[in-house]
């Protein structure tokens, strides 16, 4: 499923650490403030996905909405300005 928001881009972040198995788990993520909603969001920054925007500049971001038995995971698509 698809979704699309405007906002801005707050921060991304990435890293690695090892879970209790001992496996080194990669993550990408970022803030987006949506401004539809007025409210902060974190999404999964895919291998696939696009560049990010700025931070703070205004624009449209598409989402990637995938919907599993226990999660909810919103990945990011793109933006256009």
């Amino acid at each position: 499923m698809k979704a699309v928001c405007n906002g801005f881009l707050l921060d991304e972040s990435m890293g690695e650490f090892k879970n209790d198995q001992g496996e080194t788990i990669a993550y990408h993520s970022a803030r987006i403030y949506n401004t539809d909603e007025c409210r902060v969001m974190k999404v999964k920054i895919g291998e696939n996905s696009n560049a990010l925007p700025e931070p703070q500049v205004n624009c449209e971001f598409e989402f990637d909405v995938q919907v599993a038995e226990k999660f909810t995971r919103v990945v990011y698509v793109g933006y256009s300005l």
